[in-house]
């Protein structure tokens, strides 16, 4: 499992959910989205079975991958 980490203020997160929807629904894999709340920002951990995909998604969002 390769896992992508970002961080947004609350205020982003909405967006940024859909647009990683849209991303999602264009072919380009299915993560297993988890997030959890840190003071006044969002942590999303993102897991992909196969590296590449997640190497395209961090680079598309601002991630890093943590393995």
């Amino acid at each position: 499992m390769h896992i992508v980490e970002l961080q947004y203020s609350d205020a982003a997160t909405a967006k940024i959910v859909a647009a990683m929807r849209n991303w999602r629904n264009s072919g380009n894999g299915q993560p297993t989205i988890r997030y959890s709340l840190l003071g006044a920002a969002t942590v999303l951990h993102v897991d992909f079975e196969f590296e590449s995909e997640a190497r395209a998604f961090a680079q598309a969002f601002g991630g890093t991958v943590l393995r």
